[in-house]
């Protein structure tokens, strides 16, 4: 019997700049089954959320000088699910980001698989 994985298939961009994280979530999504591709910055975010297999995306709120909130519109708009994953309080998030499921800093990589898999299905 085959058994699959949560994300199998499915293309996760990581929009998250501290580099250790960022590396946990790529191990904890690859080892769910998906591909994915990582930008450390706001304009690599926006870049890459034009990927057209982008299933779905992971959201720092703050990158260095930048602002994920940006990256996060642009994934509304163009109709792909999201996650933010972040450090600022949930009515912070809101006002960017009203309808994306909030995961806290620091969070378990099963909590973060599970939201991605809330927002897929």
């Amino acid at each position: 019997m085959m058994q699959t994985t949560p994300l199998a298939g499915r293309l996760v961009l990581i929009v998250e700049d501290e580099l250790l994280i960022a590396l946990d979530l790529q191990t904890a999504l690859r080892s769910a089954g998906a591909k994915v591709v990582s930008a450390g910055y706001v304009e690599a975010g926006l870049y890459m959320s034009d990927h057209p297999a982008l299933s779905a995306a992971v959201v720092d709120l703050r990158l260095g000088k930048g602002d994920g909130a940006t990256v996060c519109q642009r994934l509304q708009r163009l109709g792909i699910p999201f996650v933010v994953h972040t450090a600022y309080s949930a009515e912070d998030v809101r006002r960017h980001c009203p309808t994306a499921p909030i995961i806290k800093k620091p969070a378990r990589p099963e909590l973060i698989i599970a939201a991605l898999m809330s927002v897929l299905n």
